[in-house]
């Protein structure tokens, strides 16, 4: 029963970070810049994720754990963010979830670099899967914006290496306050970018609704329920069901924003996940 509830709330948070694309797609429309939007979102979770914490007396990460962590939100979930959320603005919300899902396959590749595994035949066939896929996402032929195309590469890789970075702190502390302290040091980054840069306050409710959908739905519930499905139902199945995610970018898209998706498109989307689930399955248990 605990192993069903655990692939639920897997499921659940998959599809919670599936829908971030399209209600930044919406929120977008007010005209906010990307920095001012990152901030309310990571501000937001913070001030839901840390009377939770409390109440809960999780305990939070100390020492050299906690400069990492603070490092890692500063530099590595702020610059992921910015180029995800960049190129939302660039390209079809589908194709920047999908090139998203490239990072199991980069974790992979970095982990035979600086975790000291092997690059068995079972990685390197993932890769193959991973940029044959990609080819086929992005077309020979793109019609698409090569900006957009690459900050939503960089995405990928960046939180790749913010994974391999984190690999050994995320496993010593409690998930939960870790990734507060990434998002609190993320929502700082920010704040010091928007005094800099100037704060944009959408006017209409109804846009603050989607900033808070990405805040409460999109990341404190995701997270959420991601360590506590992973808890009951494994790593392994967390890392497989996760590729439901671009899943469901591309059905709301489809149905939210009138977006086609074409053949090669789901060819190449095929491709990816079954790279990323390639790698879950031969990935050690930690």
């Amino acid at each position: 029963m605990n192993h069903l509830l655990g692939i639920g709330l897997i499921l659940i948070s998959a599809a919670s970070f599936g829908a971030m694309a399209i209600f930044a797609k919406f929120a977008y429309l007010s005209g906010i810049s990307t920095h001012s939007l990152l901030f309310y979102r990571f501000i937001i979770a913070v001030m839901i994720m840390l009377p939770i914490a409390v109440l809960q007396r999780r305990r939070f990460p100390k020492g050299k754990d906690l400069y990492t962590l603070i490092a890692m939100g500063m530099i590595g979930y702020a610059g992921q963010s910015y180029c995800y959320f960049t190129a939302l603005t660039l390209i079809p919300p589908s194709l920047v979830a999908i090139l998203l899902y490239l990072y199991p396959v980069f974790v992979a590749v970095l982990s035979v670099f600086f975790l000291k595994e092997t690059l068995t035949k079972n990685k390197l066939f993932a890769l193959f899967l991973a940029i044959s896929g990609a080819i086929l996402v992005i077309g020979f032929k793109t019609n698409g914006n090569m900006k957009g195309i690459l900050l939503g590469i960089g995405a990928a890789l960046i939180y790749s290496i913010y994974t391999i970075a984190g690999a050994r702190v995320m496993s010593r502390n409690d998930a939960f306050t870790s990734s507060l302290v990434v998002i609190a040091s993320a929502a700082f980054f920010y704040l010091v970018y928007n005094i800099k840069a100037g704060f944009f306050f959408p006017e209409k409710g109804v846009y603050w609704l989607h900033i808070m959908a990405i805040a409460i739905l999109s990341t404190v519930v995701a997270i959420y329920a991601y360590f506590q499905g992973m808890k009951l139902s494994g790593a392994v199945n967390a890392s497989m069901l996760s590729t439901f995610e671009p899943v469901t970018t591309m059905v709301l898209a489809s149905l939210f924003l009138g977006q086609h998706i074409g053949g090669l498109q789901m060819a190449g989307t095929a491709l990816i996940l079954s790279s990323a689930v390639l790698v879950a399955l031969h990935s050690k248990p930690e």
